[in-house]
């Protein structure tokens, strides 16, 4: 099976080795060259221009997923429907907003394509651990990009599809929100410690004694707590 990545930031280039290594044929496509060559030295196909990557398709049905920066979703969408046949798959896995989502995918649709929406969490960590995928979109394409899913959920990672266009990139809202909420409260937290009446206390030591098993055992502390250790 074909599936172009189209933005090999840190998070697209993990998506794209994971995918690779799972025995998919991934076309390698990014706006700078360095980012397709390092695709290329691991065995992916590369794809300097998008008419380079709907000609390496051939036949098969187009299948794309867009991990782009939010203020150049449109520009990429209309890029992209001038190319590509009727039929046609895109992924918005960034950071979207609903909204525009929905409008997106209806210009899509009579365009005679489909966009799926797939918020994704997991970070540079995700090629290692799984991602985490909140799908929207058709509920008939979504089982065409399933296998897809299954596989960048390896090996503890998790997806499911929320609903109609928007639903996916609204729960993944959802949860950046929480998170930002999250990340404030242990900030405060560990300032709390810091300034506290208990000097020189080890806030990494802290942390890490919270990683086991209470009830603010997070992988936002995780991280907090190793940063903490290394400085």
């Amino acid at each position: 099976m074909k599936i172009a990545v189209a933005g090999l930031g840190k998070m697209g280039a993990q998506i794209a080795r994971k995918l690779h290594e799972d025995g998919y044929s991934v076309i390698a496509h990014n706006r700078s060259s360095d980012s397709i060559d390092e695709m290329k030295a691991l065995g992916m196909v590369p794809a300097y221009t998008k008419e380079e990557v709907v000609k390496v398709f051939g036949d098969e049905q187009i299948i794309i997923w867009m991990m782009v920066p939010a203020e150049v979703v449109d520009q990429e969408i209309d890029a992209w429907l001038k190319l590509v046949p009727k039929g046609s798959i895109l992924i918005d896995g960034g950071n979207s907003d609903f909204r525009l989502t929905k409008t997106r995918a209806e210009l899509v649709a009579k365009n005679g394509s489909t966009l799926m929406d797939v918020g994704t969490s997991g970070g540079i960590w995700g090629y290692k651990n799984g991602f985490c995928m909140m799908a929207g979109g058709d509920k008939e394409t979504f089982k065409t990009i399933e296998p897809i899913l299954k596989t960048l959920a390896k090996l503890t990672g998790a997806y499911h599809h929320f609903g109609n266009s928007g639903a996916g990139h609204f729960v993944k809202m959802t949860h950046n929100a929480i998170e930002y909420g999250m990340m404030e409260s242990l900030a405060e937290g560990y300032r709390m410690l810091k300034e506290g009446p208990y000097k020189n206390l080890d806030l990494a030591a802290a942390g890490e004694v919270w990683q086991h098993h209470s009830v603010i055992t997070s992988w936002l502390n995780e991280l907090s707590a190793g940063a903490l250790k290394e400085n």
